[in-house]
């Protein structure tokens, strides 16, 4: 797909846990095309805590939302070969960054009360934590080496993929291009959630309150591109 980048950011401090599956719960989310990616036997769903830094919008930095954190819950998939994400809700400060992102993308945006924040430790790593809705929080500590995963690695399938896929109004599929390099990510040596996942995700996941997480990641990210939304047939003609 032709990248059209509308938006450009860092995004930092990429905080995430991931949790195993079933695609009975993942099917009422997915876009038409798209198929259920899975890792090691099973389809995954993530938590994902992330600022964004120097945040452009068509190349124009806008007052008061150009720093801001970002927690969406997302899950994997594929469409027309090319891997990525499919977000079940994404969670912002800001109530018009929430209102551009619905009407743009038509992404599952909400507006939240949050804060995050990023500290060394000691041992020269960092503890990155964010508060969020009506008492969460996810605390990550990372040591202080990041090193780029390997290609067909768990990591490198957490944390790099092309593709944003979602739904326009009238159920057709919208693609849009996530462009950065493969993220060099810490060794995570602590974590600590207290998440409400049916309070600010539905009741259908209030099951996360008490999983086990499978795998757990802090990538330091990069700057990233983002392009506009294109309806999946034209998305293809565009390539």
């Amino acid at each position: 797909m032709r990248d059209r980048p509308f938006l450009t950011a860092d995004w930092l401090n990429v905080a995430a846990i991931t949790f195993a599956a079933e695609e009975e719960q993942l099917r009422p989310y997915l876009p038409g095309g798209a198929t259920i990616d899975t890792l090691e036997g099973s389809p995954r769903v993530s938590l994902v805590a992330f600022e964004f830094r120097r945040t452009r919008v068509s190349g124009l930095a806008i007052p008061r939302h150009i720093a801001f954190p970002e927690i969406n819950l997302r899950f994997y998939v594929r469409h027309g070969g090319e891997r990525g994400v499919v977000f079940i809700r994404e969670l912002v400060p800001r109530r018009a960054i929430a209102t551009v992102a619905r009407w743009l993308y038509n992404e599952p945006y909400q507006r939240v009360p949050m804060r995050c924040g990023v500290e060394p430790t000691e041992d020269g790593g960092v503890l990155v934590w964010h508060r969020f809705g009506r008492g969460s929080s996810l605390t990550v500590k990372g040591a202080e080496d990041a090193v780029v995963p390997e290609a067909g690695s768990a990591s490198h399938w957490l944390t790099h993929h092309s593709l944003g896929v979602g739904r326009r109004r009238d159920g057709t599929t919208l693609l849009y291009n996530v462009a950065h390099p493969t993220w060099a990510l810490r060794e995570v040596t602590g974590v600590a959630h207290e998440v409400d996942f049916g309070a600010l995700y539905g009741g259908r996941w209030a099951w996360l309150n008490d999983a086990t997480p499978s795998h757990l990641s802090l990538a330091v990210g990069s700057p990233i591109t983002v392009s506009r939304p294109l309806v999946a047939r034209r998305a293809r003609a565009a390539a």
